[in-house]
Order: structure tokens, then C-alpha cells, then sequence
């Protein structure tokens, strides 16, 4: 599984959020994840912070952060583990949002 992490730089709270997820998703996924700061010239219309796996970009579905919920929908296409991963990934999300709170 590939994901593309669209970032800003430099990374602020939802980059680093983003970050995090993806960390979970190389340590419990086999994940291979790479950074871009700026825009994909291939998706021109994505904007930082985004999160592209295997080519399809998540949606969060406030319209404003990725949650693990967005994350394991996409995940159910490309990993037999998604819920399993949604629910590792919940834990990362309430992490981030103690440390940050």
C-alpha cells in the first residue's frame, strides 16, 4: 500500500495528525508512505493537508479532518485488516488531540 502525505511546510496541527497516521499505517500495515510538500503535479486540484492512499485521495467527511472513519473506508478496498487499523488509528487521533489539548 502507498500513501502520499500532501503537507504544508511547515507542518502544522492536521499535517502532523496526518503524519501520525501514517506512521500507524507503515508500523501495522506495511505501509510505505512518502512526503510532499506543495502540490502533486498529478492531482493539481489537492490541497495540503491531504492524504493519498494507492492513488485515490480520502475525503474527510466534514469536509474539514481526515478521521479514522474516512481513513478505514478507503483502507476496506485495499487491506483485509481495515478495521482493525480504524480502530489503532482512533487511538492515534485521541493521542494527538491530549497532547495538542
Amino acid at each position: 500500500m502507498e500513501i502520499t502525505l500532501l503537507l504544508n511546510n511547515p507542518p502544522g496541527g492536521r499535517c502532523r495528525l496526518y503524519q501520525a497516521y501514517a506512521a500507524t499505517l507503515a508500523a501495522h500495515a506495511a505501509a510505505r508512505c512518502h512526503e510532499q510538500f506543495g502540490r502533486l503535479p498529478q492531482q493539481p486540484e489537492l490541497r495540503a493537508p491531504a492524504i493519498i492512499i494507492n492513488g485515490r485521495p480520502v475525503t474527510p467527511a466534514d469536509g474539514v479532518i481526515i478521521s479514522p472513519q474516512d481513513l478505514g473506508q478507503v483502507l476496506d478496498e485495499f487491506h483485509p485488516g481495515a478495521p482493525r487499523l480504524e480502530t489503532i488509528l482512533e487511538e492515534i487521533l485521541e493521542q494527538c488531540m491530549q497532547e495538542w489539548g
